[in-house]
């Protein structure tokens, strides 16, 4: 339908022709008809939800009892089951007997029984009726000879059951139960060997039906494939047979006249377990509710249409005055005065898309009166850029100066060695130099393990130095270190941590440092071995752990001690990736072994920093 509108026809107004023609006009009409068809429709829609609510019962119902089923099935290959059933009446090793029943009742029965309030007992007996029971969760007394009686009558009808049966429910002692039967078979003859037998007790069908459909039906009772009720609330009612419904399969609807109450029946989906789920509730009850439910949303419809063409005069007038004021604004805009004063929008469109045109309009005015200002200091602030890059190239000439005046200290420590004849204290200045030279000018971050091993053995000597007893040995093919590669300094932080925690914390003289190698399918091994006081078994399972899953320990067995490890662990990792990194292979009072895992060259290039 067309309006048409004049030029000068406010906002206020189309809004009102918008919402009676297009929203009063169509909710009268439709209204009217949804009126007449609702009556005729709300039985069954009723009816509907009923079946809805019974067909969700009946599949919880469905998959408990197949859950218990599939609970059953791995009794006929547990070995302890097979072991008894095979027994004979008069054992000569009465021990064995009690001990393999007291296997099964602590482990197979307890499979099914941990956990579940629903069983009330399990049995099992075999082919020369010999019975191994557990009843446990029974908190009363309970006469156990009558649950072996009632176990030899059904062993005695085991011909007439199927593999998987649900019998008739029955009473033990003053306990309403189903018993549940499963046959147990011999793989090569085929022969019935023995029968599981579970009593289970009603609370947990009570719960399923009762979380679904206790606020909407009466009542609902479950009856087998012989009418005879299997559950209900009324447990006097319990194992007699119900009233005559023929179940359908499909779902169906009758009504008993006399107390004008639907019924709602369902068979179970399992075709083995011929179920059938039947409901009652009163017609007034559920109709009524829904006819209340009509007659509010008309009226609730109504006051909101009274209240939609009541408010939209002063919707509109706030729309436009929020408008009006955004449009004065741009207009002193356009003038050059951008230092405006900030105004709000009506209160009713404050956070909203009107609020936000406010506010971009301000950052937009506040935007161009900083790049105005920005003009201005653009020339200062190119001279000041110019003068920090020379202080930058400045402080990077100073870096390269003051190593190269540490290595010519150091060389002429090292001339004035020679001349003395002091063989020591050159061989330690050349070391010294030969680490701060790979230490700080070295800029590569993945380097050979031959230029690695330079350093260390640059480190070691120094050491050897200040330790006179100490050995140190290294069983490296030379062939192979330039083949593999590694971090840069991954095996002096090692290397110290053997120094620090394996000697020193426990005032031990550094003896013995290992460094060996081995080559390896996948990756390369460099073992570091010590021979000092090792970690505790905690402290290892903790670390190799974090090695593993490369993540921090936790924070209670975190030891700042030997954070060097995580570090180098974790930088390994980072640059290579899984399988490389660390692992403490060996720790104890005689010495501690850690493991490197190193790439191939040919799987990873050296990279620049």
């Amino acid at each position: 339908m067309y309006i048409p509108f004049t030029k000068r026809t406010s906002i206020k107004s189309k809004l009102f022709f918008v919402i009676l023609f297009f929203v009063c006009a169509p909710l009268i009409l439709f209204g009217y008809f949804w009126y007449e068809k609702t009556t005729s429709s709300l039985e069954q829609n009723a009816i509907q939800y009923s079946q809805h609510l019974l067909n969700q019962t009946n599949q919880y119902l469905n998959f408990y009892l197949e859950d218990l089923k599939k609970a059953t099935a791995p009794f006929q290959t547990n070995l302890q089951v097979k072991q008894y059933v095979d027994l004979q009446p008069q054992p000569k090793d009465k021990f064995t007997t009690f001990q393999l029943s007291k296997q099964i009742q602590e482990e197979a029965f307890a499979s099914i029984l941990n956990g579940r309030s629903d069983i009330f007992g399990i049995s099992l007996i075999n082919k020369n009726v010999m019975q191994v029971n557990n009843y446990s969760q029974v908190n009363t007394f309970l006469d156990m000879d009558e649950i072996r009686n009632r176990n030899i009558e059904l062993w005695k009808k085991v011909d007439s059951f199927d593999t998987y049966e649900v019998l008739d429910v029955e009473k033990i002692q003053d306990t309403s139960v189903i018993p549940i039967v499963r046959k147990l078979y011999d793989k090569t003859t085929y022969e019935t060997t023995g029968l599981l037998i579970i009593h289970l007790q009603l609370n947990q069908l009570a719960k399923i039906i009762n979380e679904v459909t206790l606020s909407h039906f009466n009542n609902v009772w479950i009856v087998n494939e012989h009418h005879k009720i299997m559950y209900h609330s009324n447990e006097e009612l319990l194992g007699t047979t119900s009233i005559s419904h023929s179940f359908q399969s499909n779902i169906s609807v009758q009504r008993e006249n006399k107390e004008n109450t639907l019924l709602v029946h369902e068979e179970f989906p399992n075709t083995e377990l011929k179920w059938g789920l039947i409901a009652s509730v009163p017609m007034d009850r559920i109709m009524g509710n829904l006819i209340k439910l009509r007659n509010s949303t008309i009226w609730v419809g109504l006051i909101l249409i009274g209240a939609a063409l009541f408010f939209v005069g002063g919707f509109s007038f706030s729309l436009t005055y929020s408008l009006e004021n955004l449009q004065k604004l741009m207009k002193s805009a356009e003038s050059g005065n951008l230092n405006l004063k900030r105004k709000k929008p009506f209160p009713l469109y404050q956070n909203d898309e009107v609020s936000d045109l406010y506010e971009s309009f301000y950052t937009m005015t506040t935007e161009l009166d900083r790049l105005i200002e920005q003009v201005h200091l653009a020339k200062l602030k190119e001279k000041e850029l110019e003068l920090r890059t020379r202080e930058s190239e400045l402080q990077a000439m100073q870096s390269q100066i003051n190593p190269h005046f540490l290595y010519n200290t150091l060389e002429i420590i090292n001339s004035y060695a020679i001349i003395e004849n002091q063989p020591t204290i050159s061989n330690m200045t050349t070391s010294l130099a030969d680490m701060f030279r790979y230490n700080v000018s070295n800029t590569k971050k993945v380097v050979t393990l031959q230029e690695e091993m330079a350093q260390i053995k640059s480190y070691l000597q120094i050491q050897q130095e200040r330790f006179e007893k100490l050995r140190v040995i290294y069983d490296l093919n030379d062939s192979d270190l330039q083949d593999v590669i590694t971090a840069r300094l991954t095996l002096q932080p090692i290397l110290e941590n053997a120094f620090i925690h394996g000697y020193e914390e426990h005032q031990l003289a550094p003896e013995f440092i290992g460094i060996y190698g081995k080559k390896t399918t996948y990756y390369y091994q460099v073992f570091v071995v010590d021979l000092g006081k090792g970690m505790s078994p905690d402290t290892i399972e903790t670390y190799n752990y974090a090695f593993t899953h490369n993540v921090d320990p936790p924070e209670p067995q975190k030891s700042t001690k030997r954070i060097g490890l995580m570090n180098v662990h974790k930088r390994l990792c980072t640059q290579f990736g899984f399988p490389y990194g660390l692992s403490i292979q060996k720790s104890d009072e005689t010495g501690t072994v850690i493991e490197v895992r190193l790439p191939f060259a040919v799987e990873k290039q050296i990279k620049e920093a």
